[in-house]
């Protein structure tokens, strides 16, 4: 019976690995996508724009915040880093090989003193591993601190922080 047992779980535990692998690419889920977003909650769990915080969170995976954008959308680590010069642009990279094609995925900038500095929205393609946001024009912006809150459907994903600093103090 104990040799059963064994085999049954060594046949077992390995497909359960694989339903719970992470997609390497954004797929097409009927009625899966958030195509919107919206930085309130949405009563219910019928709209377009409702998901669970869990949910959410499962869907957006490894945020990162850095100086310049591979070509594959994310950020090399000798790129990473939250302090820009003003006038450098911010660049958001996330994961999104798990959430559906057609979903809403949103990053909105922000000054230390909560004034909006600006939003994008972007829409998940099926294929899609990585997402990319870059704040704009930051030469006006002033020295201090900023975030990026990064928004699927009601529900803020991650923030990530950083700062504009003296051109000398820049790229770390």
């Amino acid at each position: 019976m104990k040799n059963l047992t064994v085999a049954a779980l060594c046949l077992v535990i390995p497909m359960a690995l694989v339903g719970c692998k992470s997609k390497e690419t954004a797929e097409v889920e009927p009625g899966e996508a958030t195509t919107a977003t919206s930085e309130s909650e949405v009563a219910g769990v019928s709209s377009s724009s409702d998901l669970s915080p869990a949910t959410a969170q499962a869907r957006i995976d490894d945020v990162t915040i850095g100086h310049a954008l591979s070509a594959d959308g994310t950020i090399a680590a000798d790129k990473q880093g939250d302090d820009f010069a003003p006038g450098e642009a911010v660049n958001v990279s996330l994961e999104v090989g798990d959430t559906p094609a057609g979903s809403a995925v949103k990053v909105v900038w922000f000054a230390a003193d909560e004034s909006r500095l600006g939003e994008e929205t972007k829409t998940v393609a099926a294929g899609d591993k990585y997402l990319t946001f870059t704040s704009g024009d930051t030469s006006t912006w002033a020295v201090g601190d900023y975030r990026a809150e990064v928004w699927l459907a009601d529900e803020k994903v991650n923030t990530q922080q950083f700062q504009i600093v003296a051109p000398a103090n820049a790229g770390k």
